[in-house]
């Protein structure tokens, strides 16, 4: 009975996690800034990390992002990559920024603000 419902409880531990962003960002320190600021910095570019999941045992997907504005700015790119906390545990991880970061002719006049998204494993 407990394997059969163990997958809609990780499901429900997820979503909550997921409505529970905010929380995560405020209480956990989840944003963090850079690839930019510095004099001249005229704004901010927001990067959030999209939820994505895996069962266990599989390989991790290609980790999204959606940012704003959209679309970026004249001479800004976002470039690199997400990462996860490591694990392969059936659980939650946070996606972190990695190696993203703004790059071009102006993203010296931008600043970079993350906001971390949540990875879930689950058992077949």
């Amino acid at each position: 009975m407990l394997k059969k419902a163990l997958p809609l409880l990780l499901l429900f531990i997820s979503l909550f996690l997921f409505i529970s962003c905010d929380f995560l960002e405020n209480e956990l320190n989840l944003r963090s800034s850079g690839g930019g600021g510095g004099k001249g910095t005229v704004s901010t570019i927001t990067v959030k990390a999209n939820a994505a999941w895996k069962y266990s045992g599989e390989a991790d997907p290609a980790f999204t992002y959606t940012y704003s504005p959209d679309p970026l700015p004249s001479g800004v790119s976002l470039t690199g990559e997400l990462t996860r906390d490591p694990g392969e545990d059936w659980g939650s991880y946070v996606i972190r920024q990695g190696t993203l970061k703004l790059t071009g002719e102006n993203a010296s006049k931008y600043s970079l603000d993350f906001i971390a998204g949540v990875f879930t494993i689950y058992t077949h």
